[in-house]
């Protein structure tokens, strides 16, 4: 099989959105026409191409995270005597937290986020019924979920969330760059490289602005058979599915 050549330009990279530390260090220093040049240290490098990365995937998770990094969901079980738990290690970002009703494996229920100005809003002995209905509200808290009012002992929680991305150190770590886009970090880490020479970057920063265009664009709906929708966020009053309270004919 051939290679594929990058969209707007430089090295030809292999056929695969996955590289390694290494190949990628190599391919922005081509990119920088700094082959020969011990300017920039290799750990130098393996910095600038980190915090590109970092971008890139902070690109995708703020517009789209909740297609492209989704961690396996996480669970815990309440104790009826704390209000806060602690958020998985790798938590970056909440997508979603449910609530499962009677042990069923089938019977999950969305909890609805609280404002600041709501936290006593809700302190009522907390209750759940088998319509999904519950008074379970949560707000993110520093390093921990807090729940209000307090959760009954016993209640399984499930929080699906976005991870914070894997450092990258070594030449045989993997950068994941999904359909290319690994030419972003290579656009980005070659600024970074210039600048320090202080040489002129005016190319490079319209290639940048090019692939975070195209990004934007191609990335927006993964699912091109069903493209996103605007959700049903009304809950029948006391039907199912209720899910976590009534809708526009009252409130919690």
């Amino acid at each position: 099989m051939g290679t594929l050549p990058f969209l707007l330009g430089g090295p030809a990279a292999p056929a695969t959105a996955q590289l390694t530390l290494g190949t990628l260090r190599d391919m922005v220093r081509q990119r920088a026409d700094m082959e020969n040049s011990e300017f920039i240290t290799d750990s130098e490098l393996n910095g600038y191409i980190a915090r590109s990365y970092y971008e890139l995937y902070d690109l995708l998770v703020q517009k789209y995270g909740d297609n492209y990094y989704v961690a396996n969901p996480y669970t815990f079980t309440t104790d009826g005597t704390n209000d806060q738990f602690a958020l998985p290690g790798d938590f970056y970002k909440l997508l979603g937290v449910d609530l499962q009703l009677g042990g069923s494996s089938d019977s999950w229920v969305t909890i609805r986020p609280f404002t600041f100005a709501e936290r006593n809003r809700y302190s009522v002995p907390n209750f759940q019924s088998f319509y999904g209905v519950t008074n379970l509200r949560y707000r993110l808290s520093g390093d921990k979920i807090w729940f209000t009012p307090l959760p009954s002992a016993g209640q399984s929680i499930r929080l699906w969330y976005v991870p914070r991305i894997d450092a990258v150190a070594d030449d045989a770590d993997i950068i994941d760059g999904v359909s290319g886009w690994e030419e972003y970090i290579i656009v980005d880490a070659a600024i970074k490289c210039l600048q320090k020479e202080e040489s002129d970057v005016t190319v490079l920063l319209t290639q940048k602005q090019a692939l975070i265009a195209r990004i934007e664009s191609a990335a927006e709906n993964r699912d091109a058979g069903s493209p996103e929708r605007v959700a049903d966020t009304q809950w029948a009053d006391f039907w199912w599915p209720s899910g976590s309270g009534p809708g526009s004919g009252g409130s919690w």
